[in-house]
């Protein structure tokens, strides 16, 4: 071929030989596309680890604006579906995700899906009362398990879900996410550790923004005392945690309702819960609904050679000093916003659940054990009285 010839029956010759490769060129990435969305995900990624395919229970609230971003963001897990029975819940998450190429089904065809062999792990974000029964089936079809806390709605439920997990010898990891806040983490090393002496006190601070909707607070515990069952339960479960599991010996209970609409509902809107241990400490927990100023949450430990306080993080660490004073960054918005880090290590821990390499960080005992103090808790803001363990 002469590169030099510029007659016009060479130009075609070009150009034909030109659109034959680019037509070739089609051809083959066409195919290339088609058998890639036609296999399934590779089981391990680039550097060896374990992909695992995984199922989303429940896409409301917590799971649409904390888990789902964590379970996507992390490129160990591969997400097959998502379970929601309300539709329209159901295409808010689906478009704020781009979930449009991610099936999603209604809690109906559940055994359809935890039959899938190749399915590794569930996530249970369902309203509390449904927990035990979806933990537990997914549990027996083989499933390792997370789920958001409680594991159940009572103490038989919790025991049943672990006592199945143990049976089938899956993973299942209830959802305390300030277990994995640095703050926190750093909070149980010193109790550990025994620097602070003999413990004597321990108090628990929360202070929840934006007040949750009247109708969420209406279904969203039927025990007549959401405040404690729902919001403190976390701050129990640092309790817990901070003291090492051990044995209460009683527990008072004290409410106020300011809220108008709370006082129609019998809902109170502030709680402080003082418990007594066999040790001799002593936790207070205080609870508010609702901050204006952001949210809150803050602990103390004392000792008898010292005491240790964990404060705020904020957005920033900046500080402007000026001769009319000095102002700082606010507090962060709302829980989402706070636990950023500890909802995405909380994920990363199932991850290293599944692969062997560690056992889930809340236990059994533990989970029963906070259950009991709610109960005995709700007991003493019914009767008014000082309930003994």
């Amino acid at each position: 071929m002469n590169w030099n010839d510029d007659s016009e029956s060479f130009q075609i010759s070009i150009n034909r030989t030109v659109y034959t490769c680019a037509a070739r060129y089609i051809k083959d990435i066409s195919q290339y596309r088609s058998y890639t969305t036609s296999v399934p995900p590779p089981a391990t990624g680039t550097n060896g680890q374990r992909r695992y395919n995984v199922g989303v229970f429940g896409a409301g609230r917590i799971a649409s604006s904390v888990h789902i971003n964590n379970i996507l963001r992390d490129r160990r897990f591969n997400l097959k579906w998502v379970v929601e029975d309300n539709p329209v819940q159901a295409q808010i998450v689906q478009n704020n995700y781009f979930l449009q190429d991610t099936p999603f089904f209604t809690s109906k065809e559940r055994e359809m899906l935890l039959s899938d062999k190749n399915l590794d792990a569930v996530f249970v974000f369902t309203s509390t009362p449904t927990h035990a029964d979806f933990i537990c089936s997914s549990l027996n079809s083989g499933k390792n398990v997370m789920t958001e806390k409680p594991t159940g709605e009572n103490s038989t439920d919790i025991k049943l879900c672990y006592e199945t997990a143990e049976k089938k010898g899956k993973v299942l990891l209830t959802g305390f996410q300030r277990r994995f806040d640095p703050v926190f983490k750093e909070m149980r090393e010193i109790a550990m550790n025994g620097s602070l002496g003999t413990l004597q006190l321990l108090k628990v601070t929360t202070r929840d923004n934006p007040k949750p909707s009247y109708e969420f607070l209406k279904s969203a515990d039927r025990t007549g005392c959401n405040i404690i069952s729902d919001l403190a339960v976390h701050d129990i479960d640092m309790t817990v945690w901070l003291t090492m599991c051990v044995r209460p010996v009683s527990i008072y209970t004290v409410t106020h309702i300011h809220d108008a609409t709370l006082q129609d509902i019998g809902e109170p809107d502030v709680v402080t819960l003082t418990i007594k241990f066999e040790n001799g400490l002593i936790a207070t927990i205080d609870v508010v609904r609702e901050a204006v100023y952001g949210y809150d949450i803050r602990t103390e430990l004392f000792g008898t050679l010292g005491m240790a306080q964990s404060d705020n993080p904020r957005r920033t660490t900046a500080i402007v000093d000026k001769v009319d004073g000095a102002t700082m960054q606010p507090l962060f918005y709302s829980f989402p916003q706070r636990f950023e880090k500890a909802f995405a290590t909380e994920i990363s821990h199932f991850y290293d659940c599944l692969n062997g390499d560690t056992k889930p960080l809340i236990t059994k005992e533990e989970c029963l054990l906070v259950q009991e103090i709610v109960n005995k808790g709700i007991e003493s803001y019914k009767t008014g009285q000082v309930v003994p363990f």
